[in-house]
């Protein structure tokens, strides 16, 4: 098993800004991994303190998901830290290399990348 990291930014706190750059996200990861949906094991959520319209979790759902073990959970508050922040991690069977994904202002978080 291994695990892919991944990060994006909501434009507001709505459930459907919310929502909508979370799959946009989960997608890219996907993509860009080749990761087949059924070598999904779980997926780690973490947000800012002010996402508090919706759980990005519900964006696995939505895409069909039903089966995937999903979790969000509140980042500690860090002085400086980007507002609005989604972050991932997903846990996959696979032997492929993976690719982290940040997006947008995300991007900040892993210069490297």
């Amino acid at each position: 098993m291994k695990a892919v990291r991944g990060a994006t930014v909501s434009t507001t706190n709505t459930e459907k800004d919310i929502l909508a750059v979370t799959s946009d996200l989960l997608n890219k990861i996907f993509s860009i991994n080749q990761i087949n949906l059924s070598e999904i094991v779980s997926i780690i959520f973490t947000s800012t303190s002010d996402i508090t319209a919706a759980f990005p979790g519900k964006a696995v759902r939505e895409l069909g998901l039903g089966d995937v073990s999903v979790i969000d959970n509140l980042a500690p508050f860090i002085d400086g830290d980007i507002p609005l922040c989604i972050r991932v991690m997903i846990h996959v069977n696979t032997t492929n290399v993976l690719n982290h994904v940040y997006i947008g202002e995300a991007k900040k978080l892993r210069p490297d990348r």
